[in-house]
């Protein structure tokens, strides 16, 4: 009967798994609460093709997405709780109330009966497994040879006799967790009579009877296990099996040995088992410890569950003296004979959680606590019979198990965690004796699965019990003792992704290597296990009267060609053997025997190196757990390890493909529609994994740039103080807290999108006072090696190359943009108002330069290559490409015409997205403009005394912009408008750039020269007048004449706005590869002479009055309020640039008689001007009257010089002589410069 079980019980396990896989597919997935959203990793499921009929088949699913969807518009939690009821008292009901329950819809009905349907057959397959089970389980008690079976003398009959009653365990525990079943079998029993008796026969009927219609057997079943299975389990084993369940006890503690042997990891690490240098010195990894590791995790659950089904054969031993409530469990070694209470409680101090499947679990101390304490109970009641406790009461149970159960609070989360450690080192040096010499794979072969073993279990028990709805605490404990230890149970992912990268790296290295192991293990089974076994064979026939009992059993196995394994299909002494040892294992042991019974496990163990190779590596090195514990591993673990240990998040996104692809075996999933579902939520998974170890390495790239910057900042400013600093002072120096040519901009504040990647903010050189460069570059080294370890992980999946190469692009294309940043607003629409450049033009070259540096330093140019193409090349051509596009104007957002003055005037209000899709070039083009119309000139709406300063003055003869006297908190216009520093320009955005920025520049001062024109035409009466006055002489003429004109102010603001973006071009304009010197006649006066013949009428009304508006623009308000810096060389309101702009206005052949009469007007309104105290004297020379004459004096030098230089023509691109002007000059300067020093 023994040797039946061999092929019986294996069915039987085979069985359970699926049963247990289909009935959390069905209770979970199908049976979906109304209402109930799904969790944040349960993302959409494809729908299953609908096909063939409705009803419902036990082997495969029928649900299909039609029927999910009508099954999500019923109420089940209302159906189920009044089905649920009458399930239990099975009494008569009104067919009008049932009808009431249920949905009157017609699909709903038939997806709620289809659903509810396949919960029946699957109860009935469980109630057909479980009497078959308990079959095997009994028939095996009652054989008198089972006593003698131990895991010694049978281990394949033992693993399979426990298993079997672990399943049995489980398989109950399981299916009464979900409460809906016993509604569930309500339903189908009505809506399947409603289906049979049909519509017609029912119109009589008023009342349905559930005892008529109902399968009896089954709801006995459910009613027998529904509300405790665990005690009916005690109870069928009390009272059908004859020896009581003493033969399973016995069965369980004869692999306590083993257990006990192979637990403590530092033990065994110092004993020697996993000496690696014994096997690189050429050694076989043959200790005893190394399969028992293999089993570890199983015979605890083994024990766990042989202990809750036969509670009453856990002997007392020491418990009575040692487990006081403050003394500390008993040490199972101090007993001559281990009893079941040692073995359980050296298991029960080593976790909290009992796994049931997939992720479901549950609190082992309740369920110990409840079955003790039921026993002792039972035993109590027992009239004179004498209980194996004793005749002890249940308060110093009570006290047992609490010791118990606060002991492995408080010390099994420390202890795991020790053992960690050790699993983890023990891998990791078997990955780097596999990766040293692969060779070592065969005669290391059992120490590497034993090492895979342990990780997976050490992983599986930190999953379980890190879970955040892990039922940690006993019922029977206060809360306050978890909450003192909670902390151990937390924490642990880290080491379970370095467990796991190292466990997926070993395995596919063994995978990898396997080939070995066939040629091995013959070798060995031929010349070593086949010889032994053969001898011993001999030798206990020798030594064994009764020889010919054994030699049937025994001869077939001296045959050494036997052992020659060619095909798995031909291994078939393995089966004789476990026959055999199944027969001899029930009778009176023979001398010899255990050597032999060693000699052939030893044997079936090489049988499977070369068979089964790969199902042994599977089993050791399983995964199918990580997906169960998703929220665990591939959420909390990867986060963790994001950052710190980006090679273990890369091991995870690996095991998580593997697991997509089949290439791990997902192991308690059957169910189709199931399978379908997990693939699309793995595949979705993967996907925001992959994203976010991309956005990783552009965060590294990111931090290794801004530490490169860094770097050269300190390095750039140690330079220039030992350049300019003397020996003696700089100990001094060195304290110097920074070093700056200007002050940084510490005033704007850039928005989210925009500051990404503003590495610096300004240009100036700070240094930490505590700091040098030497000490930056450990800390560079280790973000280098962090982003080139996480780098050097992705590349071992090819599918990255080009997410990586994209991500580092946009990266780019932030960076280069972030070098222009706009004001912060947090509405959804920002303005372009507050543009600024975040350093200066020649340090964000520098910039450029190190991003690429730290490009080529991360990517190189000889790693893994992708079609052909390193990714380093790849890199660095996609960096080159998107330098190109932001220096191209060729997708220009800016408007071309007069919008873009509008823009200046009415900013408009842009989205964020819209505003990061500005280029580079766009933004240093309106930056520009930004520069010189708005920063160069005091805003109109603007009434206080500091917004009438502008910020910004233009130095003509610097041939720059500078920062006006008192302005700070802003960079330094000469960092961007000085001759050197256009040459920076240049290099940033190449001259294509820089043709974009001076032809932005040009539409500007097309748009102001054509609103100019509108405000003369505007004035034209008034102007005029201004004729006639000043052609008279009569001041008193002029001032009526300019008190008359309510414009001319805005007329003259309007010539140095066209003034100041003169003077800007012509400054960027000197930089680019264009042959023509002159900005003005290339750049726009062909444009301004397309506008203008447009209409004749309105060019000879603009040639009539510019002059005279010219001329006027002398004698408007701004002059009163302008003063000369002599610090700065220039004029505190820009006005002096309205000289600029009429010479460059002023058309032909009339530019030397208006320029002469333009410079008469300033002199006239010159020596009009006051002579009085100016408000800022402390920036003018001591001679006080200059105050106005000065200005004045500029202006009118800018047009006198400007005009002999070049010509305002605008009726050719290079102008024309100026003709009499040149007559004229000798007249006009020399007086001028005659009032102008004057004292």
């Amino acid at each position: 009967m023994v040797s039946v079980q061999l092929d019986e019980l294996p069915c039987l396990l085979d069985e359970a798994d699926e049963l247990m896989a289909r009935l959390s597919c069905h209770s979970i997935l199908k049976i979906k609460r109304k209402g109930s959203s799904s969790s944040a990793d349960q993302d959409t499921v494809a729908d299953v093709q609908e096909g063939g009929k409705q009803s419902p088949s036990p082997r495969h699913s029928t649900w299909t997405g039609k029927n999910r969807n009508a099954m999500d518009e019923i109420d089940m939690d209302a159906v189920v709780k009044f089905f649920g009821r009458q399930y239990l008292t099975m009494q008569s009901l009104s067919l009008d109330k049932i009808n009431s329950n249920l949905p009157s819809g017609e699909v709903e009905r038939r997806a709620l009966y289809t659903a509810v349907g396949s919960i029946y057959q699957l109860m009935k397959r469980l109630h057909h497994w479980q009497q078959a089970a308990w079959g095997s389980l009994t028939s095996y008690c009652d054989n008198n040879g089972s006593s003698l079976l131990t895991f010694d003398s049978h281990p394949h009959l033992t693993r399979l006799v426990l298993a079997t009653v672990t399943k049995y365990v489980k398989l109950n525990l399981l299916w009464t967790s979900f409460r809906v079943i016993p509604g569930c079998l309500a339903v189908y029993s009505f809506l399947h009579h409603a289906q049979t008796t049909g519509e017609a026969s029912e119109r009589g009927a008023t009342v349905y009877s559930p005892l008529e219609h109902t399968d009896h057997r089954v709801r006995e079943f459910v009613l027998h296990f529904g509300t405790a299975p665990l005690l009916a389990i005690q109870h069928d084993f009390q009272l059908q099996v004859a020896d009581k369940g003493a033969s399973l006890a016995a069965l369980a503690l004869s692999c306590f040995h083993r257990f006990e042997a192979c637990r403590d990891l530092a033990k065994l690490r110092h004993q020697g088992v996993f000496d690696i240098e014994a096997l690189v010195s050429g050694a076989y990894a043959s200790h005893s410890c190394l399969p028992d590791l293999l089993s570890a995790s199983d015979v605890a659950d083994w024990v766990v569950c042989v202990v809750l089904c036969v509670p009453h054969h856990l002997q007392t031993g020491d418990r009575t003296g040692s487990m006081s409530p403050r003394s500390t469990p008993s040490s199972p070694t101090s007993s001559t004979s281990p009893q079941l209470w040692h073995f359980m409680e050296i298991i029960a101090r080593d976790r909290l959680l009992l796994a049931l499947h997939r992720n479901h679990v549950v609190n082992l101390h309740d369920l110990l606590y409840q079955q003790v304490t039921s026993s002792l109970s039972a035993a109590a009641l027992t009239s004179g019979a004498s209980s194996s406790f004793g005749n002890r009461s249940s308060v110093p149970l009570k006290k047992t198990m609490h010791a118990l159960s606060k002991f492995a609070l408080r010390n099994c989360g420390v202890n795991r965690r020790q053992r960690r450690e050790a699993a983890t080192w023990l891998v990791q040096t078997c990955v780097q004796l596999m990766e040293h010499n692969p060779g070592l794979v065969a005669p290391s072969f059992p120490l590497l699965l034993a090492a895979l073993a342990v990780a997976r279990d050490e992983v599986e028990w930190a999953m379980s019990h890190g879970d955040r709805n892990a039922p940690l605490l006993p019922s029977h404990v206060k809360n306050k003792h978890l909450q003192r230890v909670i902390t151990s149970f937390c924490g642990s992912e880290k080491e379970i992704a370095a467990l796991l990268t190292s466990s997926h790296r070993l395995r596919r290295l063994l995978e990898q290597h396997s080939h070995f192991l066939a040629e091995f293990y013959q070798e060995f089974l031929l010349n070593g296990d086949a010889k032994g076994i053969a001898y011993t064979i001999q030798e206990l026939l020798a030594s064994n009267d009764s020889t010919s009992a054994l030699q049937s059993l025994l001869e077939g196995f001296l045959d050494i060609d036997r052992y020659y394994v060619e095909t798995p299909s031909r291994v078939l002494w393995v089966r004789e053997w476990r026959q055999a040892n199944a027969h001899l294992a029930t009778q009176t042991p023979f001398p010899l025997l255990d050597v032999l019974r060693t000699r052939m496990e030893c044997a079936v163990r090489h049988a499977q190196f070369i068979c089964v190779n790969a199902d042994l590596i599977e089993h050791a090195a399983q995964f199918s757990k990580c997906w169960w514990f998703r929220d665990v591993v591939f959420e909390q673990c990867f986060e963790q390890t994001l950052t710190t240990a980006p090679s273990s998040a890369v091991g995870l996104l690996e095991i998580l493909s593997s697991l997509a692809t089949g290439n791990y075996s997902l192991d308690e999933l059957v169910d189709e529609e199931e399978v379908v579902q997990q693939s699309e939520r793995m595949t979705q998974r993967l996907d925001r994994m992959r994203t976010s170890l991309v956005d990783q390495v552009e965060l590294g790239l990111e931090a290794v740039v801004r530490r490169t910057i860094q770097l050269q900042r300190d390095e750039g400013s140690v330079a220039i103080e030992e350049k300019f600093e003397p020996v003696e002072n700089k100990a001094t120096a060195s304290r110097r807290l920074s070093f700056s040519r200007v002050q940084s901009s510490q005033v704007l504040r850039p928005s989210n999108a925009e500051l990404r990647l503003a590495f610096p903010t300004s240009s100036v050189l700070t240094r930490n006072h505590d700091s040098s460069s030497v000490d930056v570059k450990p800390e560079q080294t280790r973000y280098e090696e962090r982003c080139l370890s996480l780098i050097r992980a992705l590349l071992d999946h090819t599918e990255h190359h080009e997410a990586i190469v994209e991500r580092v692009e946009a990266s780019f294309v932030r960076f280069l943009r972030g070098f222009v940043g706009f004001s912060d607003s947090n509405a959804s629409l920002k303005t372009v108002e507050g543009v600024a450049l975040r350093c200066s033009i020649r340090d964000r070259c520098e910039h450029v330069r190190c991003y690429i540096r730290a490009a080529q330093r991360l990517f190189g140019y000889n790693n893994n290559e992708l079609h052909g193409v390193s990714l380093g090349g790849a890199v660095q051509t996609s960096l080159a490409k998107v330098l190109a596009d932001e220096c191209s104007a060729a997708t220009s957002i800016l408007p071309q015409d007069k919008r873009l003055l509008e823009w200046t005037t009415q900013l408009p209000r842009v989205s964020e997205k819209e505003l990061d899709q500005w280029s580079l070039v766009d933004r240093i083009s309106w930056f520009f403009v930004s520069v010189v119309t708005r920063r160069c000139h005091c805003s109109p709406t603007s009434s206080s005394a500091s917004a009438l300063m502008p910020s910004v003055l233009a130095a003509v003869s610097k041939c720059c912009f500078v920062l006006a006297p008192g302005v700070s908190g802003v960079l330094d216009p000469r960092e961007y408008t000085d001759p050197a520093a256009l040459k920076h320009l240049v290099t940033l955005i190449g001259f294509t750039g820089v043709e974009a920025v001076c032809s932005t520049i040009a539409t500007l001062l097309v748009g102001q020269t054509l609103k100019l024109r509108s405000s003369i035409e505007a004035e034209h009466a008034a102007l005029a007048f201004m004729d006639m006055a000043t052609s008279d002489s009569s001041s008193t003429d002029v001032i009526l004449a300019t008190t008359q004109a309510r414009a001319l102010d805005d007329i003259a603001n309007q010539l140095v706005h066209i003034g100041t973006a003169v003077f800007l071009l012509q400054l960027i304009h000197n930089h680019t590869s264009h042959n023509a010197s002159d900005a003005w006649a290339v750049r726009v006066a062909p444009q301004l002479l397309h506008e203008l013949q447009q209409d004749p009428d309105r060019r000879a009304t603009w040639a009539r009055l510019l002059p005279v508006a010219c001329s006027a623009g002398f004698h408007s308000s701004m002059w009163k309020r302008t003063t000369y810096l002599y610090s700065v060389e220039t004029t505190d309101t820009n006005a002096h640039l309205m000289g600029l702009a009429m010479a460059r206005l002023l058309p032909s052949p009339h530019s030397s008689q208006s320029v002469h009469r333009c410079a008469v007007a300033a002199l006239k309104r010159a020596s009009t001007c006051t002579t009085g105290s100016s408000k800022r004297q402390l920036q003018l020379s001591p001679m006080s009257s200059e105050a106005s004459t000065r200005p004045l004096l500029e202006a009118l030098k800018l047009l006198v010089t400007s005009s002999v230089s070049t010509s305002g023509e605008v009726t050719g691109p290079h102008g024309s002589a100026l003709g009499e002007m040149e007559l004229s000059l000798e007249h006009v300067l020399p007086l001028a410069m005659l009032v102008l020093h004057s004292s």
